[in-house]
């Protein structure tokens, strides 16, 4: 099926300009905070419940998606996967948070992955997803290429890391004023053009071949 362009990378201007500084830079600083405020001991549904009310604190009423907060083994895991009651972060333990509030009409959507503790392979993966985040973003610049080539370049990338891609999870997406889905619900893997810069979000979650941890990274193509 043909897409669109310009249908659905029409965007109110106002709203970009808020989309890529107010809105991202709040949603940035959103995490910063909530990362602060997690803990060896603490469950996902205790972080997740602290996250959502730092965001009421912040006079946010509206996400776009729910708050996702995953620790350990559990960072292998899609957004669709149940939460189970007795995920508890250790003392030395990976964990990532993604997060899709709505400020003042216009959507946010950012997402890492921090380390408790000095564990290495922890520390790695959570370097190698921002540096593999940065060089799939220079490639999109540098060639121009199509989302579909983005999610080949992806691909050939993380093998060469030794990683596991989960695309099947996380595709990236459209952002604009609440809701982008009036614009359209499509893929940034998916897209055959060019996508324009402040409208695509380029979602990554990569897995340890182990398959016991992964990491995840997102944030608006510049």
């Amino acid at each position: 099926m043909s897409i669109n362009q310009l249908e659905i990378e029409n965007i109110n201007s106002n709203a970009i300009l808020s989309m890529t500084t107010t809105s991202r830079n709040k949603t940035w600083a959103a995490i910063e905070a909530i990362k602060q405020q997690i803990y060896p001991g603490m469950t996902e549904l205790e972080a997740i419940k602290m996250a959502n009310q730092y965001f009421a604190d912040c006079g946010v009423r509206k996400f776009w998606h729910k708050t996702h907060i995953r620790f350990g083994e559990s960072t292998i895991l899609s957004f669709d996967d149940t939460y189970r009651e007795n995920v508890t972060l250790k003392e030395n333990d990976i964990f990532y948070i993604d997060v899709g509030p709505v400020w003042d009409g216009i959507e946010g959507d950012c997402g890492n992955t921090f380390v408790i503790g000095d564990a290495q392979q922890f520390l790695q993966i959570k370097n190698d997803i921002k540096e593999l985040f940065d060089d799939v973003q220079q490639h999109w610049r540098n060639t121009q290429a199509t989302g579909q080539k983005i999610c080949e370049y992806t691909r050939w990338q993380v093998e060469k890391m030794g990683y596991v891609l989960l695309p099947e999870c996380v595709k990236g997406h459209r952002l604009s004023e609440f809701s982008h889905s009036k614009y359209s619900n499509a893929c940034l893997f998916d897209l055959d053009f060019i996508p324009s810069a402040e409208r695509w979000i380029l979602e990554l979650q990569i897995c340890h071949p182990s398959m016991k941890f992964g990491a995840f990274y997102e944030d608006l193509l510049l």
